[in-house]
């Protein structure tokens, strides 16, 4: 998904919130900040007898695309939305910002390094980085007893919300929580301005060395697990069993809904038929088969 997007016009503020490279009402056609490039999902149930059953939906999306940018407003429009120039360690003139750098493009995750290797000495491009991929699983166990004439009529769930964050918080405690379930964006903050140099009339930096992080300790709002238990009941004669009942037993309406299945279960036998006269099929051929 790519759009056209500036700071002065659509895309402000708000949705879509564009990001500049300078000059704030230059359209740019980029990325989009909506593109999720792959979505998986599955869900499934499994029956445990004739009272029980299991139910889960897992999701896996592709990562979100973010802007390497400064952390303050440095071309005056009053938003903090200033692309980040991509130091060249081997180019650069302070030693401390190219130290930084170079750590960053060693032992940064690999989708950052490649996305920073691929833009050195040049502005950021908008939404030219891209995130991990993120994970969701939701469990849900239902019981609908058969006991004390409830004719599965009865139905009580067990629910989770959100379970890879309990289970992250239950085997790495929420300390060091890598941030499984977590629906985060990484942290695009690349360069904080640490100064003005009034003789060469440029910004001094300082690089942030967790760009591109999103931990669990990176996020402020996290979704919390959830654990919940529902009931519902059904008052009154359940109307699908009490068709099938009614099938099985050959009594009043079961001919309506012997009808309703031939509607839309195709019969061979009465398409071949059909076509008896082109077929040429014999009175013989009919009866017998």
């Amino acid at each position: 998904t790519r759009d056209q997007l500036s700071t002065a016009g659509f895309g402000g503020q708000g949705f879509g919130a564009a990001t500049t490279a300078g000059n704030p009402n230059v359209p740019e056609w980029a990325t989009s900040d909506l593109e999720r490039r792959h979505s998986l999902l599955t869900t499934f149930t499994y029956p445990i007898g004739r009272s029980i059953e299991i139910t889960g939906i897992g999701r896996l999306t592709s990562g979100t695309p973010f802007t390497p940018r400064v952390g303050t407003d440095i071309n005056g429009d009053g938003q903090r939305n200033d692309r980040a120039f991509i130091f060249d360690p081997a180019s650069a003139q302070d030693p401390a910002l190219a130290a930084a750098m170079n750590r960053l493009l060693t032992t940064g995750p690999g989708r950052v390094r490649d996305c920073l290797a691929a833009q050195l000495g040049l502005v950021a491009g908008r939404n030219s980085c891209t995130g991990p991929w993120q994970g969701s699983f939701d469990l849900q166990l239902n019981y609908r007893p058969t006991i004390l004439g409830l004719r599965r009529q009865l139905m009580i769930s067990v629910v989770t919300v959100n379970l890879l964050r309990g289970v992250d918080d239950l085997v790495h405690g929420s300390a060091n929580a890598p941030g499984w379930g977590l629906n985060a964006r990484p942290d695009a903050t690349l360069l904080y301005v640490t100064g003005f140099d009034s003789t060469t009339r440029n910004f001094t930096y300082a690089v942030n060395e967790r760009f591109g992080a999103t931990g669990g300790s990176s996020t402020a709002i996290r979704a919390p697990f959830q654990l919940g238990i529902q009931a519902r009941l059904t008052i009154g004669p359940d109307r699908q069993r009490q068709a099938l009942d009614a099938l099985r037993r050959g009594g009043a309406g079961s001919d309506a809904l012997v009808s309703r299945l031939a509607s839309f279960l195709p019969n061979p036998a009465d398409s071949v038929l059909a076509m008896k006269d082109s077929l040429k099929l014999t009175a013989d051929h009919q009866a017998r088969h």
